[in-house]
């Protein structure tokens, strides 16, 4: 694990720029994904006052740190946390057994299809909540409306 350099259009602990075919795809989806929020998110959100909770690193007891950032300028970063010498695994079929380091190959294909399920369903989600930015009573809704559709 390497160290955070916030300086990078993806800040992480990953080592992203040694899979530069990962970081790339991240790099030039990311903008996209900031186009798309604002064809698509609420209306006129680029000039709410609204400040976005982001994760921008992971304790070493594994709780994500957040700031806050306005629309134009959120970006997300990829962050694990410190690995644990003899760390288990807590729960479920494979409780005691010794943490994943890498998720094993039986896995890969249920995980892969959580992951497009939950990337397929939360931009629908967001497009089809367009108006309420431009409706929310309070700011405080506001800022509620856009945790939500942000996490």
């Amino acid at each position: 694990m390497s160290a955070i350099n916030y300086s990078e259009k993806i800040p992480n602990n990953v080592n992203l720029s040694e899979d530069r075919t990962l970081q790339r795809a991240l790099e030039h989806w990311q903008p996209n994904y900031l186009q798309w929020w604002q064809d698509m998110g609420p209306d006129g959100s680029q000039n709410f006052d609204v400040y976005l909770r982001t994760a921008v690193s992971v304790d070493p007891q594994g709780w994500a740190q957040f700031g806050h950032v306005k629309m134009p300028d959120y970006r997300w970063g990829v962050f694990l946390n410190p690995a644990e010498q003899d760390r288990k695994i807590h729960f479920g079929d494979h409780m005691g057994e010794a943490a994943w380091q890498d998720v094993p190959g039986e896995h890969r294909a249920t995980l892969r299809r959580i992951i497009v399920t939950q990337g397929d369903t939360e931009p629908a989600s967001v497009e089809q909540q367009r108006h309420l930015g431009l409706t929310a009573p309070s700011q405080y809704d506001l800022r509620n409306l856009f945790l939500y559709y942000l996490q």
